[in-house]
């Protein structure tokens, strides 16, 4: 439930989240990311609004659609997607949101990385260099 919370609440509390959140609405339109200090330069402000395709390499957005195409059609609910490349696990989360009438409204996409998957705590100085921006 939601009283009277100001946007820069909002943004403030989906920030502080130990993930990366994207909500694309039902044109596969994105309106919203939290932790923008940390997102990759293809997440670039002048993509809000625009179709969440621009902010994917032309090798992935197949993929995109096809994440996309089941969470609307209602094939899923949920798709989940592990990756490690480098040695470096990352979680690929992404969740149709539906009102109460079941019609799709859109996709929350949820990441998390390394540490974050596991709910372990990453090493103080590491913490630190990644909320400081160091």
């Amino acid at each position: 439930m939601i009283h009277d919370i100001a946007l820069e609440q909002l943004g403030a509390l989906l920030d502080v989240l130990p993930m990366e959140l994207a909500f694309i609405d039902a044109d596969d339109n994105v309106r919203f990311w939290n932790r923008s200090a940390d997102r990759d330069p293809a997440w670039h402000p002048s993509v809000l609004g625009g179709p969440v395709q621009r902010c994917h390499k032309d090798t992935s957005v197949p993929a995109v659609n096809a994440v996309l195409s089941k969470l609307r059609s209602g094939a899923r609910d949920v798709v989940d997607r592990t990756v490690t490349s480098d040695g470096v696990t990352t979680r690929f989360r992404w969740f149709a949101v539906r009102n109460e009438a079941g019609d799709y409204l859109g996709t929350v996409e949820m990441i998390q990385y390394g540490s974050e998957i596991s709910g372990k705590v990453a090493p103080k100085d590491v913490a630190e260099r990644r909320t400081t921006g160091e």
